[in-house]
Parts: C-alpha cells; structure tokens; sequence
C-alpha cells in the first residue's frame, strides 16, 4: 500500500535533498545535486528551453486573494503542434512560433483581439476570439491559420448565427456579462464550435448559445440553436465517441434551471441522439448549482458532477452505474467541499477515469475564495479510478491543477499555487505514467515503487494557471507558461514559456 504523499508547507529543495526520485540538477528550481541518486532512477521530465515572454502590466497581475480574480486575465496560452516540433505562443496582442528543440522564433503575427481557445491539426492551428464582458461584440471569429507561415486560410464569424438567438431570448434591462464566448474542437477534418452570450435580468441569469460544425474549408454544415440553462454546455470538454458528440451542462439551481444532463449529438448532422439527467445532491455540493462534465472511456461514456459523483453511461446513454469520488468533510461548525470541473476531468484506456479535484470550499459560502478552516482531503490532489469506482492511486500535488493532458498512457499536469494556503511551492509541471501497475492508495514519493505512477516534476517560477499547458500527441513535448499573480502587494512569478521533453 502506497502512503502520504507531500505534507503541508513542505517545498520542492526539501523534497529533493529527502528522496531519491527522477529529478536532476537543472530538473527544477532550487534542485539539489542529484549525485546521489541511484543510476536506475534517471530523470524523465527535463528542461529543453525557457523563454521569456516579457514585462506584464501592473493592472494584469491578478490578486489571488480577491474574489473572480482570474477572470479578465490576458493569459499567454502555448499551443503545442501534433508532433511536438512547434509550439505556438499566443499572447494578447501577438502570436509567435518557436521550434521546440531550440526554442529558436519561426514567426510572430499580431493576434485577433485575443485567442482563447485553440485546436492543431494537419498543418493548420484553429483559434477562437476571446468573448467580451464589457461590451456586445458585433463580431466573434473561428480563425484557421497555416501553422507554417501563420497565413490566415480563413476566418469564420459565430455572430451572425449566434446574435439572433441573443436578440430573441435577452431582454432590454438585462445586464451583459459574457458576449460570443467561443470554444472549439477538432475532430477530424471537422471543427466542431460553441458560442455562447450570457446575461442577468436582477439576480437570475441566462444566455443563447449555438452549437456550429464547419468543414476543412470553413464553410457551415449544421448548427444547433439553445436558450437558457442548462443548455448546450458550460465547462464540460467537447468529447467524441464513435461519431457522437457528448457534452456536459450546468445548473444554477435544479428547481430554477431544472436538473443538468449529458447529451450527445450527431457528428454528421447536429441531431440530437440522447440525453441523460442528473439530479442535484445538496448533501454533497457546496451550493445549489450542478456542473457535470463529460468524458470517454473506451466504449462508455462518464459524467463526472462537480460534487464528485461520476456515471457510467453506455454510447447511447443508458446508465450502467455510479460512484462517488469524493464527499464533503465536516470540521466544528462547517461543511469543507472540493469541487471538480469540465477540464480536470479525462479518461483512458478501456476502464480508466482521472479527476483532479480543485481548492478547499465552505459550503454555503458566498464567496467561492473564502478561506476554509481546514483543507479538504481530496483537494489539490489527482485521483485515478477504475470504472467500477476502486481508487487505483491518488496523489497529492500541493498546488491546484489548472491543467490536464492525457495522451499515450502519460499524465501532464499543470499546477498553480496552493489557493488555500497562498503556497506558491508546488508550481509546475507534473507527469506520471498510466500503464504502469496500480498498488492502490497515495502515492509516496519517498519510496521506489512511486516511479510506477509519478516521473517527473519541473518546478516554474510562478503558477501554472488555466488553460497554460499543451502538448504533442505523444505527451512527450509538453509546453507551459506561466503568468506573474500577487498576494496582496507580494508578487509571485513571472511571464514565460516553458519548454519540457519527457524522456
């Protein structure tokens, strides 16, 4: 049986002069010599190049202490080409392309008003234009590029499909919040996009979305209109299973929204196939809203809640059965919870099911930043399961995960800072094999046998934050970037590009 993993406060250099494990000198910051390591327990996860990516604006650090403090941040996202030889950085106001064997620049293009979300494939990258809080935008763009040159192929504008559905459904005195918030996935020679516009009326909020498919060229095959919540999906992945699409949704409150549910579509013609419901557990969730995302493990489908129940579905999205990941903790007079979200939720092989369960919450608070009175068991930590519910290993990674990839048997994470106890020790990046035999319980890194499960750690200067981690197909590439926070009036890291190779 496999034990503690990292306690509380303990940094990287203390962990390192401690164990033998599968770092070197130069394989994080503050690493010991590494002499005396055994020649068995050679580092896998190594540095190839870090780039600066210059000064950030004062006004850009976001205090972690404050409430929403993430949303609004400009953050550079890396997008790793398939076959690891390219990463693409896509800042603000421009976009850059370096090799990854010498981190050497290739091309720099100015960006659309910001990238927010991407997708690489069959020598093109694909980005969607970031959303608006502030204003209506009159356009919201899917852009497609030459990955080579940075060329645009073509661009293609969700507004026109997406702004009728808004001026329908929002009312006149209705109070903006997010306009033409863009999410793609590719699948094939198919670019799969969902747009959304959300806004409140008082305390009760609502949005239009559209569900889009567009061919290689960017011409439009099908589109799916929704109002309301729970809608078409929120932080769920857009997952593919045969040739069924499969998403996750949200409910602000089951007896406002009604409850949230899993659904799939046609890949080929926007039909919707089947829907499955899930009712809310108060007894478990910290509030009264329900988030459930989607995953694909060989032939079933998993809906994961945010509350830590997972379903087995089969592909036409029968239930087969479910467990529970994870349980509120109760400690004197409060309820602490953890919650799990759309991306820190993956699957793989035929039968298994990875969650990375986010900061310590009170239940009932109305400030999701609250400080709870004692962390949560499960919080800042990975967790990897079997379909029928039997923890396989768990290990506690100190920070919170704000990062998943999960390809070819590899697990990458990228973590950012402790949001419970501010501790920005366990910033980085992370990796662990999934072939590798399962022993049950927490992984201790003290011991040989955690080189079944963990491989390597690269410690960043600052956190790894949202969105922040890519990689090649293999995992083998694997590109981070990290952006400067504050506590208070104390700044923590810098802006820049990480890139890594797993051996």
């Amino acid at each position: 049986m496999l034990k503690l993993v990292f306690k509380r406060n303990l940094v990287f250099p203390v962990l390192v002069a401690v164990t033998v494990l599968v770092f070197c000198a130069g394989c994080g910051r503050g690493a010991g010599s590494g002499e005396t390591a055994r020649a068995s327990l050679k580092p896998q996860l190594e540095l190839a190049k870090e780039i600066p990516l210059g000064n950030v604006a004062e006004d850009k650090i976001p205090d972690v202490t404050k409430a929403r403090w993430s949303f609004g941040v400009p953050l550079t996202k890396p997008v790793v080409f398939p076959d690891g030889k390219y990463v693409l950085a896509v800042e603000e106001g421009k976009m850059t392309l370096f090799d990854t064997a010498a981190g050497k620049q290739k091309w720099s293009k100015p960006t659309y008003g910001g990238i927010d979300t991407y997708a690489a494939g069959a020598g093109r990258l694909y980005m969607s234009e970031k959303g608006s809080s502030k204003s209506m935008k009159e356009h919201g763009y899917v852009i497609c590029v030459d990955a080579k040159t940075g060329n645009e192929i073509w661009k293609y504008d969700v507004q026109p499909e997406l702004a009728p559905v808004v001026e329908k459904h929002m009312p006149p005195d209705a109070k903006l919040s997010l306009s033409c918030y863009i999410k793609i996935a590719l699948f094939g020679e198919k670019l799969v996009a969902k747009g959304h516009t959300s806004w409140a009326v008082g305390k009760d909020s609502d949005k239009a979305e559209v569900l889009l498919c567009l061919d290689r060229d960017g011409k439009l095959l099908w589109k799916v209109e929704s109002h309301g919540y729970p809608g078409i999906s929120a932080h769920s992945k857009i997952q593919l299973i045969g040739n069924k699409l499969v998403m996750g949704t949200y409910s602000y409150d089951d007896e406002v929204n009604g409850p949230t549910y899993l659904h799939a579509f046609d890949l080929d013609t926007g039909k919707k196939l089947w829907q499955f419901d899930i009712k809310h557990e108060d007894e478990l969730a910290y509030s009264k809203a329900t988030d459930v995302a989607a995953a694909v493990v060989g032939d079933k489908v998993v809906g994961v809640t945010n509350y830590g129940r997972a379903y087995i579905l089969d592909q036409d999205g029968r239930k087969i059965s479910d467990f529970l990941a994870f349980e509120p903790l109760k400690s004197g007079g409060a309820v602490v919870c953890t919650n799990v979200w759309g991306d820190k939720v993956a699957g793989f092989g035929e039968n298994g099911l990875i969650i990375a369960p986010s900061k310590s919450v009170v239940k009932g608070a109305a400030d999701y930043q609250a400080k709870a009175p004692v962390e949560h068991p499960d919080a800042g930590s990975v967790k990897v399961f079997d379909l029928s519910g039997n923890l396989k290993w768990k290990f506690r990674l100190g920070g919170e995960a704000a990062a998943m990839a999960v390809k070819n048997n590899y697990l990458v994470l990228g973590v950012s800072h402790n949001q419970n106890t501010l501790d920005y020790g366990y910033c980085g990046v992370y990796a662990f094999n999934l072939a590798r035999r399962d022993e049950g319980g927490e992984v201790d890194v003290t011991q040989e046998t955690a080189l079944e499960k963990y491989i390597g750690y690269y410690r960043t200067d600052g956190a790894v934050l949202w969105g922040c981690l890519d990689t090649s197909d293999d995992n083998k590439v694997i590109c981070a970037t990290t952006w400067p926070t504050r506590v208070g009036t104390e700044k923590h890291g810098g802006h820049a590009l990480y890139m890594l190779r797993l051996k």
